[in-house]
């Protein structure tokens, strides 16, 4: 599975993930949408809602792993 599947199936089932990046550290939140190289127009990301009203993108060529929120367990990407 790829980050992407990772993210996509996350945001359909509406689990809460911890991503960990190489410079930004962990963000927490759940994937609502995907970012179509809007707030970066070389880059494919995903919108995360980290709070009631705020959100965050992250950009797949930035994630180092993800984990389940709830369980964390890590959700690998296939190499």
């Amino acid at each position: 599975m790829s980050y992407a599947d990772i993210l996509d199936d996350a945001m359909y089932s509406g689990i809460k993930l911890k991503v960990q990046t190489k410079a930004r550290g962990e963000i927490v939140g759940l994937p609502i949408c995907v970012d179509e190289y809007d707030s970066d127009p070389d880059r494919l990301g995903y919108c995360l809602q980290t709070g009631k009203h705020e959100e965050d993108t992250v950009f797949l060529d930035e994630i180092v792993e993800i984990k389940n929120s709830e369980t964390e367990v890590v959700l690998s990407e296939a190499v």
